[in-house]
């Protein structure tokens, strides 16, 4: 790691460890004395936040990829615990059952309260196929027919997400 050193013009320089730029002292961050010799991070500024928003970036889509995998096997054992166990405790119980997936207090508060991952409820529910099928045997305008139907009845997915 090179230290910093007086170029020709009386300035303090450093060469960058990861682009080999040679700059000023003002374009490196500050480091603590009893790990560097010049007391300056080895890196530049630009190449020290490219290294953070590269591994930031890789945690992002780590977290990304970890959220809402909650199975069906899941959202039933939280179900089960509404009336047995608080918010809190019913997360904290999530995760020693469930070891390697984390809940937050407020999706279980939402499943809790059916705001998400909602049960459909069979017959009072119904597809947006099935709403098209019934208003062709309406006898007055389409427009009236969907006004006439509940809106929170009717489900727009496959898979009964609402």
């Amino acid at each position: 790691m090179p230290a910093a050193y007086l170029d020709e013009n009386g300035d303090w320089v450093k060469q960058c460890s990861t682009c080999k730029e040679v700059q000023p002292v003002a374009q490196y961050y500050n480091h603590t004395p009893d790990y560097s010799n010049d007391g300056y991070k080895p890196r530049c500024r630009e190449c020290t936040k490219a290294k953070h928003r590269e591994e930031n970036a890789r945690r992002a889509k780590k977290r990304r990829q970890q959220s809402n995998k909650l199975d069906k096997i899941h959202v039933d054992w939280i179900r089960e615990q509404k009336g047995k166990l608080s918010t809190r405790a019913t997360a904290k119980a999530f995760s020693k059952r469930f070891f390697n997936m984390k809940i937050s207090n407020s999706t279980v508060s939402r499943i809790f309260n059916n705001i998400i991952h909602t049960v459909p409820d069979g017959e009072d529910t119904m597809s947006i196929y099935d709403l098209l099928e019934g208003a062709s045997d309406f006898s007055g305008s389409v427009e009236e027919y969907i006004e006439s139907k509940d809106e929170k009845k009717i489900k727009f997915y496959r898979d009964g997400r609402g």
